[in-house]
């Protein structure tokens, strides 16, 4: 059994989460010794790159696995969009309870990103990620939220393999929010699951994996509304600690994402890792 890494999710960064706490959080968490780090174009309605290279820049490359994801643009960043965001997190910082208002405006029409397979988009999407990140490459480029009903699957995988020979990715992989056995039929139907890495959320699926998906490499997320459900259902895995391992067992889980902007949670987290490794 191999205990999977824990990763640090930022997507709430240049949203909810403002650059000066975003930043102490990525500073927090290298230092806790998390080398894993997780982001997307789309984060932070497309800011959320450049606070992590600024962070992480600081620090020997070699050392810290970047995920990053393509397919899902944001919207085009304009002055009255960082007013706006200003504006939510000050006024859930003074009433936390309006947080599903806020949450409903951000849904609407006019903040929604756009999703694409089209290879001229995902390449300038790439290019942008790796400038605001500062580095000449990323671990993992990963397909945001991969729909397997959506054409173009075979000419995003062939792009992949080629950014893979150029040394600009490491691995390619696809983000799989929907049904995973499904999501799993359809790239190995496509020749494209044997050698990507697949992030999901954590779920009784994953932990219960088939034996025939046992040998594909998994980086889970969104633990902590999955333990939440845990305890309600009076079942086992609430918490970190016993999470952690269960995946080890379960399937061939790299990493386990989490979003840990509190100091307390971080070593919280960190302490349960470190207990388990």
């Amino acid at each position: 059994m191999t205990i999977p890494a824990l990763g640090f999710g930022t997507a709430a960064i240049m949203g909810r989460v403002s650059r000066r706490a975003g930043t102490a959080a990525l500073e927090r968490a290298h230092a806790a010794g998390i080398r894993h780090f997780d982001t997307a174009r789309s984060y932070g309605w497309g800011e959320a790159e450049g606070v992590v290279g600024a962070v992480l820049g600081k620090h020997r490359r070699e050392d810290i696995r970047i995920v990053t994801k393509c397919g899902i643009l944001p919207v085009r960043n304009t002055p009255l969009l960082g007013m706006a965001k200003s504006a939510a997190r000050s006024l859930l910082a003074l009433a936390p309870g309006l947080k599903a208002q806020v949450r409903r405006v951000a849904s609407s029409g006019s903040f929604q990103p756009v999703r694409t397979y089209e290879i001229d988009v995902l390449s300038g999407s790439l290019k942008t990620s790796l400038s605001e990140l500062g580095v000449s490459y990323v671990d993992d480029l990963l397909l945001h939220n991969f729909s397997p009903e959506r054409p173009g699957l075979e000419e995003v995988g062939a792009w992949f393999r080629e950014l893979q020979r150029a040394g600009t990715i490491r691995r390619f992989g696809f983000s799989v929010e929907g049904d995973l056995i499904s999501g799993l039929e359809r790239l190995a139907g496509k020749d494209l699951l044997a050698d990507a890495i697949v992030q999901v959320p954590v779920s009784d699926t994953l932990l219960a994996l088939p034996q025939e998906w046992r040998g594909v490499r998994f980086i889970a997320h969104s633990p902590f509304g999955f333990m939440r459900q845990q305890g309600e259902l009076d079942k086992p895995l609430r918490s970190l600690a016993a999470l952690l391992p269960a995946l080890g067992d379960a399937c061939r889980c790299d990493a386990l994402v989490c979003s840990m902007f509190g100091a307390g949670h971080l070593a919280d987290n960190v302490t349960a890792w470190k207990s388990c490794s």
